[in-house]
């Protein structure tokens, strides 16, 4: 027997050598290494290698990690140099890109503002679209144009622009070009708050590009597992690493392996959500998850995150849950994998997240099964994503504050680290109750993430100032996290946000400079009460202290998190007279699920905003597309 496994051992081993070699014969990396964004991968790549994705980022290779990263934007009829904006995030398909010259443009409220916005060159691989944009009409003086009725203009020197703004009303079904519009021409620019008809106050020189691969790429990538690729013609195809018939030989030798070690009931079971376990973790099997996500329809996807696409599904016991794909690249270490949901599907806790289990180790994917939480990120009801864009009473805020720390103290005293702590990894169930999401994968794949850009670091507006000294992430970094986090609860501006003065772009600079001044005043939603109320305007102060601490670049200045807890509480008790930082705890009661706020924001209809675990807007752009993009 000895003997048995020790060949099959052998046979196995030259066997992945060889798929190995294979698989990387020729082919991109998974990643490249681009400065201050982290690691980058398809679509986006390095421009010394620009045969590996579809939109090449200039200046990854400089050894300087904070020099500018920048793409290239086609030319236009109406400028004759070439632009290279610069780059500041890139996430899964989307790319964050700050336009100098078209804030230059909207500062000084020039028409120069109103020409169709320039976007990289298309491939056979995929083109690309503004990810939040407005369509406006450009009609010359010369022709007689009526102003439809709800539409806005503005005067320029040649030529009027007419736009709609829905006003917090989605955009009406079977929306049709006005014919009065109909002689003029399009054009698309990125927008960021529509609350005012000014152009020049709601466009953004900010702009999210989205990629969209080809019909043959995306075959490619996400169903072949393979790399998209132009030939020397430019024309495209699809690199494998090995043959079919060669992986169907490599797969019935691995299954062969391992049979003497499959844990009965692994493959036998045909509903594993009713009790097959892994040492006490639940196990799906791929054609159940593929059933209940209708074989992971596109129609279904939620979002994609850092280590994965996430989709919406329903087990056949009724649960509604959210699936995560995870990305190829991380199959490397299988074993740690088990291992490690074995511990987080023991972290029970009201305000995380259930993970309901995984596939196999010996599945052909590896997928997460989540529940599914519909009401949103905290995000989307702070910003511009809700119908009610900042509309959360300072109740709700606090109550959001409060169950966020006590889910991040439960973590810390679990020894975990969730290492992106931001309002779009914390959903709100119906009852308005915190659910901190992404609070695990940081831990399966902490060193060596080979897909995604941002994810092992956190995100840009939220990340340890210390990071970039050590690059270590730790719980005070949770913690600075968790301060930005408060910031946005008192001021419901976005962590980041290009258009503000540059001192001023990250919240958390924005927010230390007014706490300084003692101006926090300004930094308050107005919609708050702050002025009106003085209990309310107590709570904000300390919580704005509260952040202030949290925020010190200094990790050994700012507070643990349970330190932020029972400061929390004396807060939202009234007790907390002083603003020092005090230890102990004590058991929480946030408001109930019948508590006034709570059913008003219950009755409201928001608009559907992100379903789960990662964020995917439902409607992307403020406007009728006309132009086809």
């Amino acid at each position: 027997m000895a003997f048995l496994l020790l060949f099959k051992s052998l046979i196995l081993s030259q066997l992945l050598l060889l798929l190995l070699v294979s698989a990387h014969d020729g082919k991109c990396p998974p990643s490249f290494e681009c400065g201050y964004l982290g690691q980058i991968s398809f679509p986006f790549t390095i421009t010394q290698r620009q045969d590996c994705g579809v939109l090449a980022i200039h200046g990854c290779d400089l050894k300087d990690p904070t020099a500018p990263k920048t793409i290239q934007l086609s030319n236009t009829t109406t400028t004759t140099t070439t632009r290279f904006p610069i780059v500041t995030s890139v996430d899964s398909k989307t790319i964050t890109i700050a336009d100098d010259v078209l804030r230059k443009n909207l500062h000084s409220k020039s028409c120069k503002t109103f020409n169709n916005y320039s976007l990289p060159p298309t491939s056979p691989l995929g083109s690309f679209y503004i990810k939040y944009n407005i369509t406006m009409f450009r009609c010359n003086h010369s022709l007689t144009v009526t102003i439809p009725k709800f539409y806005n203009y503005s005067n320029c020197s040649d030529y009027n622009i007419y736009y709609y703004i829905p006003l917090n009303t989605a955009k009406a079904p079977g929306f049709k070009l006005p014919s009065s519009l109909a002689p003029c021409s399009t054009i698309q620019l990125p927008v960021r708050d529509q609350s005012t008809s000014d152009p020049f106050d709601f466009l953004s020189p900010q702009v999210l590009i989205q990629v969209e691969l080809s019909d043959d790429c995306q075959k490619c990538h996400r169903h072949q597992r393979g790399q998209c690729q132009l030939n020397n013609e430019g024309k495209f195809y699809c690199l494998k690493g090995i043959g079919l018939s060669g992986i169907i030989i490599i797969g019935l030798l691995i299954i062969w392996y391992y049979k003497p070690r499959c844990v009965p009931g692994f493959y036998s079971n045909p509903y594993p959500e009713t009790g097959s376990v892994y040492f006490g973790v639940p196990i799906f099997s791929y054609r159940d998850l593929e059933v209940a996500t209708k074989k992971f329809d596109p129609s279904r996807e939620l979002g994609e995150g850092g280590f994965g696409t996430v989709y919406y599904g329903k087990l056949q016991d009724g649960r509604e849950v959210a699936v995560k794909r995870l990305y190829e690249n991380n199959y490397r270490r299988v074993e740690q994998f088990m291992n490690e949901i074995k511990i987080l599907t023991r972290l029970r806790h009201r305000n995380l997240v259930s993970l309901y289990g995984c596939t196999s180790r010996h599945c052909r994917e590896l997928l997460l099964v989540y529940e599914y939480i519909s009401n949103g990120t905290v995000a989307s009801h702070l910003h511009q994503e809700s119908t009610h864009p900042g509309f959360l009473p300072w109740p709700i805020r606090m109550k959001v504050a409060l169950e966020t720390a006590t889910a991040l103290a439960y973590l810390h005293a679990s020894e975990i680290i969730h290492r992106d702590v931001k309002t779009n990894n914390i959903l709100l169930d119906n009852t308005f109750c915190v659910k901190v999401a992404d609070f695990g994968l940081s831990r399966l794949f902490p060193n060596d993430v080979t897909h995604v850009s941002t994810a092992p670091q956190g995100t840009p507006g939220y990340v340890d100032p210390e990071y970039h000294q050590c690059y270590q992430l730790t719980s005070k970094s949770d913690v600075y996290s968790f301060g930005v986090v408060l910031i946005e609860l008192i001021s419901s501006m976005p962590a980041v946000d290009m258009t503000r003065h540059k001192d001023e772009i990250n919240l958390a600079n924005l927010a230390i400079n007014k706490i300084q001044k003692n101006a926090i005043g300004e930094l308050v939603d107005t919609s708050l009460g702050f002025e009106s109320d003085s209990d309310v305007k107590s709570k904000i102060v300390s919580v704005a202290e509260l952040a202030f601490q949290c925020l010190q670049r200094d990790k050994e200045l700012r507070p643990s998190m349970d330190e932020v807890l029972e400061v929390l509480r004396r807060i939202e008790s009234g007790k907390d007279e002083t603003g020092h930082l005090v230890h102990g705890a004590a058991a929480i009661s946030p408001p109930s699920p019948d508590h006034d706020e709570v059913k008003l924001l219950r009755d409201m209809k928001l608009t559907p905003s992100p379903k789960a675990v990662t964020d995917k807007w439902d409607s992307e752009s403020t406007t009728p597309n006309v132009s086809g993009q």
